[in-house]
């Protein structure tokens, strides 16, 4: 699972669709990473800005789930998201659905393709280094 992927995900609630790209370092079936997305909520929305997140989960198989959490430092404060779904065979597409923590609150679907595994280790100095 380690690389870049780029993707969508959708609410189920009102179709709204918003694309966002994640890097996902995998180690012994463990997931860490980042998320970034353009502000279509809180407190800067319809500003050129994208927020950020970190991502922790687990893989086993082809079975991947993980939770969101939103920088606050952006001014979200938002609960604890968890997504779950499934990696194809090639690990190239990776599906599923998200929800709350709170499963009162929104839900939907996402999916997610593999951009690149070759620049795992220079995409995650720039982003070490702030870039």
């Amino acid at each position: 699972m380690s690389g870049l992927w780029s993707g969508e995900y959708r609410c189920d609630d009102n179709g709204e669709c918003v694309n966002f790209s994640a890097m996902l370092t995998e180690t012994d079936g463990k997931l860490c990473g980042t998320t970034l997305e353009p502000a279509t909520f809180g407190p800067l929305l319809g500003c050129d800005f994208e927020y950020e997140a970190t991502l922790r989960g687990d893989r086993c198989g082809q079975h991947v789930w993980f939770t969101k959490r939103y920088r606050p430092v952006d001014g979200v404060r938002q609960p604890q998201l968890l997504y779950s779904g499934a990696v194809n065979a090639s690990f190239t597409l990776f599906t599923g659905r998200w929800t709350f923590a709170d499963h009162a609150l929104a839900s939907g679907t996402f999916s997610l393709v593999r951009v690149t595994t070759r620049s795992v280790p220079s995409l995650a100095v720039m982003l070490a280094a702030g870039a």
